[in-house]
């Protein structure tokens, strides 16, 4: 019995260094991230505003139905002056502590602290339980408050008429939010270290959630849709979740909750920060309770999709079985996407030149400007897929596949309300031959 205990063990040790977990040191991070900033800004033309904001003349009314540019609205002028208040007023990106939720009154709490939220996006006709078996998440980006996450997810809804929980990753101000770029990209991206706190606020409320979808029984596909800093955020997800694995299978036959979070979320100060690190450790202990095969075939029923993705690295949690399956689409004049996806350090160089290493068939919108998640990323693939008037009609496909892709996207099968075929599942005899054996605990 000892000795089948020790092979089991010994089974489940090389089973985990399958893992995603390649280490990424870079001896300057800050160093890393001007050459890939650089690189970046070496654009051609050098039109920043418009790698952004899209050309000058989109710019001005009227907008279509699900344009960001509806944001700046004068007949709504409290979401408008909101909006312009929440992208230049900084505010910190955690839960107010307890001494000044009981100093300050709501609305300077909020003012001064913006944790990320979670809200729920009904579907096209108002429905929030349509398709049971599915749980839809869309990440947003920079410079977004609640009134334009709503527009992001209206749209999503929309285009595939499905409801979403959205990980609303609250603005705390144009500069906070790329400061916390830059932290996430290239500072708090190694979730099991000793650092005080290894992943940023919203990245450690996105794998709670996640992962909460993902171990439920009745959840068959779980479709996370990432744009800007939400890249970043999911990501790290990813990384949080290999990390996990790898530290709950080495040496353990039980997993059970651990100094792995702590050490993920040190310096947590609120009660409500403390549920969510508990609630984390539940999640984590549930996915690897039953071996790794079976933490395989949960994951293997998430699918990321990103748009701008401009992160330093994405990977597959398991490389062999390419867990969970990963699509990028990219402008190719957008600056974001250029930090990341689009990055020409991207699969290039030692590690001290910086590489960008992201899994996954990447789709191209050749000759594009523009940042924006709905005008220049969903319009087009809209307009490509439900032909509306003339004027906006698109013959062909607008983001088409780089190097050895699929023809066309998975993500378009979800279209409208329609399901592609499920991806194949990593079999129990396919997860054995890839992974050493029998690695689950009894």
């Amino acid at each position: 019995m000892v000795d089948s205990t020790k092979d089991r063990i010994r089974r489940q040790a090389e089973a985990s260094d399958q893992l995603s977990t390649r280490e990424w040191p870079h001896a300057n991070q800050l160093r890393s991230l001007t050459r890939i900033a650089a690189a970046a800004l070496r654009i051609k033309p050098p039109l920043y505003l418009r790698s952004i904001f899209g050309s000058l003349p989109s710019w001005a009314p009227p907008h279509r139905r699900f344009s960001e540019y509806n944001i700046l609205n004068p007949w709504q002028p409290v979401t408008t002056l909101r909006f312009i208040s929440d992208i230049t007023l900084p505010a910190l990106p955690t839960t107010a502590p307890n001494w000044a939720r009981t100093v300050f009154p709501p609305v300077v709490d909020r003012r001064l602290w913006r944790p990320t939220q979670f809200f729920r996006q009904p579907d096209e006709y108002g429905g929030v339980s349509t398709f049971p078996d599915e749980r839809w998440f869309f990440i947003n980006g920079i410079m977004t408050n609640a009134d334009l996450a709503r527009i992001n997810a209206a749209y999503l809804a929309h285009l595939f008429h499905r409801p979403l929980t959205v990980v609303q990753n609250a603005t705390d101000s144009v500069f906070v939010d790329l400061f916390e770029c830059a932290i996430g990209k290239g500072f708090k991206n190694d979730p099991d270290s000793d650092d005080r706190k290894t992943m940023t606020e919203p990245a450690w409320r996105a794998t709670t959630a996640i992962l909460e979808a993902i171990n439920a029984p009745e959840t068959k596909r779980v479709v996370v849709i990432a744009h800007s800093q939400g890249t970043i955020i999911t990501a790290n997800v990813l990384r949080a979740v290999a990390k996990a694995l790898r530290s709950e299978l080495v040496g353990r036959l039980r997993p059970r909750w651990h100094a792995f979070t702590k050490r993920l979320m040190g310096g947590v100060q609120t009660e409500v920060d403390k549920l969510v690190r508990d609630n984390l450790a539940h999640s984590l202990a549930q996915l690897t309770k039953d071996g790794l095969r079976e933490a395989l075939s949960r994951l293997a029923k998430l699918e990321v999709y990103t748009f701008a993705n401009c992160a330093d690295r994405m990977c597959y949690v398991h490389p062999s079985l390419e867990i969970p399956y990963m699509e990028h689409f990219a402008n190719e004049r957008d600056i974001v996407a250029r930090l990341g996806v689009l990055s020409p350090f991207r699969g290039h160089g030692t590690e001290s030149e910086a590489p960008i290493a992201i899994d996954g068939p990447t789709f191209v919108q050749r000759g594009a400007w523009g940042h924006l998640l709905n005008d220049h990323y969903l319009t087009p693939i809209d307009d490509y897929l439900y032909p509306g008037s003339r004027r906006y009609r698109r013959e062909e496909d607008p983001y088409p596949t780089v190097g050895d892709g699929p023809p066309e996207s998975r993500l378009y099968r979800y279209f409208h309300g329609k399901r592609p075929e499920d991806l194949p599942a990593p079999s129990i005899e396919r997860v054995a031959r890839r992974t050493g054996g029998d690695d689950t605990a009894n």
